[in-house]
């Protein structure tokens, strides 16, 4: 018998390649393995966005049959950069409201970027995505819309479209949208965080469907309106290719506490800093056997602050690395480090990078809540443990264990089934049942 055609779902989404970071994992590993359970992927991005990173390695994982449709969009990013003093080619951070800065002009600029640009600066995307997806729909005929945030404007566009073609929607939240960690310590007018509350409760009580990453965050979108509905959670994963073509390579010759991916100030594990420090003046560890290697956007005040720990001669900071450079990086080092942001709200944060973490199968140090969605993923595959900010004693211990599991030889011993569950594919596989189910 002749196979099916297959069914179509126009994307929305912000971020795709050439856009590095982990913005664009989820969406770009669900384009990839939709066409092995019967879908075709047909994606409306924006032409030359404002990206944190750029990663040209990634657009090797566009599938052959994915459509990409490339529109304009009209963003104050010149005019914040200009105004602010930044340089043309400097990127502006995914969570640049989230930095501490004494720039009276960046204050000025980020309250406008609260207050006014709602709900967030990617506003000016909206008229042109909607005249080009009305285009895509006339000549596609997708079966169902999907939007992924943030930022939240992806959904405001896909309303307008399901609105305008009948077609069903599937809304999907990376994080929250009023109750995202870096909204936490700003000040934004009363009529601002209105306007963006009733956007929000908008969006959730009328896309089709809903989904999102963690339980704590399906409940955190619920509490927006008064009748909770039915959200599935579909969390982040791995994609067990990308660990095919790495090269074996030994491991670090010195003991390696890695991370990747960006470091803003709420995520900053100063405790942590001033534990390393002390190690090191007590000569438990040396230059010549321990390093931090940071891969990604680091601020310059958690910068600051490892070095004033004493820890310059062992940082090795290389700055954003393509994806490939970072998974390798990442397998030869012996403890990987994991931050949840140190605010409100913060147990349904539960990143990409987790999820590549216990791939690994290496020893994962978590700094967050110890009963947030996060800790529960660790215990679950035993791949680690999940530490207070303020656990400094507990950190320690931990750090010394490992350090003598490295001197011995002694590997993480995992939960391979638990850490299979969490496969790209199976993701996707889930996500192409909820897309059945919405048609």
């Amino acid at each position: 018998m002749p196979t099916p055609p297959l069914k179509k779902v126009l994307i929305i989404t912000y971020y795709w390649p050439p856009a590095g970071g982990p913005g664009v994992q989820r969406v770009l590993k669900f384009a990839k393995y939709l066409p092995e359970f019967g879908w075709q992927p047909i994606i409306l991005t924006v032409k030359n966005g404002e990206y944190p990173a750029i990663d040209i390695s990634l657009q090797k994982e566009i599938p052959a049959n994915c459509i990409v449709y490339n529109t304009f969009s009209l963003e104050p990013n010149f005019v914040y950069k200009k105004f602010t003093g930044m340089g043309s080619d400097e990127k502006i951070p995914t969570a640049v409201l989230a930095t501490e800065n004494n720039n009276w002009k960046k204050r000025l600029a980020n309250w406008i970027r609260l207050n006014i640009f709602i709900p967030d600066a990617k506003i000016g995307w909206i008229p042109f995505a909607v005249r080009e997806g009305k285009k895509i729909i006339k000549e596609e005929k997708p079966d169902v819309i999907f939007s992924s945030s943030p930022p939240p404007t992806v959904h405001l566009i896909a309303r307008k479209l399901a609105k305008w073609s009948g077609i069903k929607w599937v809304a999907d939240f990376r994080d929250p949208w009023t109750d995202i960690y870096h909204y936490s310590d700003v000040k934004r007018s009363p009529w601002s965080l209105n306007r963006d509350k009733d956007k929000e409760k908008e969006i959730i009580t009328s896309a089709g469907k809903i989904i999102t990453v963690s339980q704590n965050v399906a409940e955190l979108l619920n509490e927006k309106i008064p009748n909770p509905r039915e959200i599935r959670i579909i969390p982040n994963g791995y994609d067990k290719s990308d660990f095919y073509n790495l090269e074996e390579e030994p491991a670090f010759d010195k003991f390696t506490i890695a991370y990747a991916g960006k470091i803003n100030i709420q995520q900053n594990p100063s405790n942590l800093w001033k534990i390393l420090g002390s190690m090191a003046r007590e000569n438990l560890t040396s230059t010549a056997n321990f390093q931090i290697l940071l891969m990604g956007n680091i601020t310059d005040e958690v910068i600051a602050e490892i070095k004033q720990n004493n820890l310059e001669k062992h940082l090795k900071n290389l700055g954003y690395v393509d994806h490939k450079t970072s998974l390798k990086n990442l397998k030869k080092s012996h403890v990987l480090l994991l931050l949840i942001p140190n605010t409100g709200k913060n147990k349904g944060i539960v990143t990409g990078k987790l999820f590549e973490y216990i791939a690994i199968e290496k020893f994962i140090l978590g700094i967050g809540p110890k009963d947030g969605d996060a800790a529960e993923i660790l215990a679950q595959t035993n791949t680690g443990r999940m530490f207070a900010f303020n656990e400094i004693r507990d950190i320690r211990k931990e750090i010394d264990r490992q350090y003598k599991n490295w001197q011995r030889g002694l590997t993480q011993k995992v939960s391979k089934e638990e850490i299979r569950k969490y496969s790209r594919q199976n993701q996707t596989l889930a996500l192409s049942n909820i897309f059945k189910v919405a048609e």
